[in-house]
């Protein structure tokens, strides 16, 4: 088969979790089927940044970050590209797809964040997000998503037959992920300014990612363990000035450590240094810091929500995301417990192993396939 990637929505470092999946993507897909062509398309942004062996890239003329004229290239412009590249499919992989596509269509869709979390957006930009997604999954021939909870809304809200949705499962790339060396750790500090013990949280300023609680949590955990300290790193947006106004009222600015985003080459030490990883989001598309964290050789406390409870089984501490009391208590109880401590790295390791970016490229190609053939047996 010939088949086309769109990645014209990509913007390094400011699109979390999609980016990681697409470049795992895109490093994989010809090595689990080097008998199939593969076309990648991509923005002037992205141009350079992103490829695989293998995987032929083609340079649009189009910027993510005009999200209008980006829809609209993928709308008119894609389309004839794939014609006239004879494509059998198009996986978009940006939860927005051509809505007349000449081939097959498979669209990835991460979650229904617009539909479970609508209060994080604007009225205008929800709308938008309503409209567009619907019609992509709609239209598409098929959509693929990272877990089962995110599956059955898909099926349920869009009104798809289950059989044309799939899960793929992300996974954390253990020749990245793994237990940092003493001295990998302690340049890393140094290059950063970290502190010998720290709480480690990576995400997004989005409202969902629960930053309020957190800090308020943190507030309960300095009182008992004034030795710690909190670092957040991750993509810097909108929610930037309210999380640092918040972190000065609260009289933290000396024990939160506030990194922003960092290149990824640094992220993996980042982990194997923490002394704990905190994730207490209130939704989320399938969580991969979890199972990054986990790869680290770093004890994880979560929030006990869809899909984490899918993606972590028993390997971490699960907390209610929206008690302040139980994020403080579930970080102390770790923190306090060497025992406790080890045997959630020891079931984080075990669990990052059972996940695969090169299963998830084969199950990936192989619905696509499915759906090439329109789902005959």
């Amino acid at each position: 088969m010939r088949i086309g990637i769109n990645a014209l929505y990509l913007l390094p470092g400011k699109v979390g979790g999609s980016e990681v999946y697409l470049r795992n993507l895109v490093r994989c897909i010809a090595r689990v089927a080097p008998e199939n062509e593969y076309l990648l398309y991509v923005n002037k942004e992205s141009a350079g940044l992103i490829g695989g062996v293998g995987v032929e890239v083609v340079r649009c003329n189009v910027r993510a970050e005009s999200r209008p004229m980006r829809i609209l290239y993928e709308q008119t412009a894609l389309p004839i590209l794939a014609r006239r590249h004879r494509l059998d499919a198009l996986l978009s992989a940006g939860m927005t797809a051509p809505f007349f596509c000449p081939v097959t269509s498979v669209l990835t869709v991460y979650d229904l964040q617009h539909i479970n979390e609508p209060q994080n957006f604007n009225r205008w930009y929800l709308l938008f997000l309503k409209t567009i997604i619907a019609l992509s999954a709609k239209s598409a021939n098929a959509v693929l998503t990272l877990s089962e909870k995110s599956r059955r809304d898909i099926v349920r809200f869009y009104g798809l037959s289950p059989e044309r949705v799939a899960v793929t499962y992300l996974a954390a790339d253990r020749s990245v992920f793994y237990r940092r060396t003493e001295e990998e750790i302690a340049a890393l500090k140094k290059k950063y300014g970290l502190p010998p013990e720290f709480i480690l949280y990576i995400a997004s300023s989005l409202p969902h990612k629960n930053y309020e609680r957190l800090l308020s949590a943190f507030v309960e955990i300095k009182r008992r363990r004034p030795d710690i300290k909190l670092a957040l790193i991750g993509a810097r947006d909108y929610g930037d000035e309210t999380i640092r106004a918040r972190i000065a009222s609260l009289g933290l600015n000396e024990d939160v450590v506030f990194l922003g985003w960092l290149p990824f080459e640094d992220i993996p030490a980042i982990y194997s240094a923490a002394s704990l990883f905190v994730f207490p989001s209130l939704h989320e598309g399938f969580g991969i810091p979890v199972l990054e964290a986990f790869a680290s050789g770093v004890p994880v406390v979560c929030s006990k929500i869809e899909p984490l409870d899918e993606v972590a089984g028993d390997a971490a501490l699960f907390i209610d995301p929206l008690s302040v009391e139980a994020i403080a208590e579930g970080i102390l109880k770790v923190l306090g417990d060497r025992q406790l401590r080890d045997k959630l790295v020891a079931k984080g390791l075990k669990r990052a192993g059972e996940f695969s970016w090169e299963r998830m490229a084969s199950q990936a190609l192989s619905f696509i396939e499915r759906a090439q053939k329109g789902f005959v047996q």
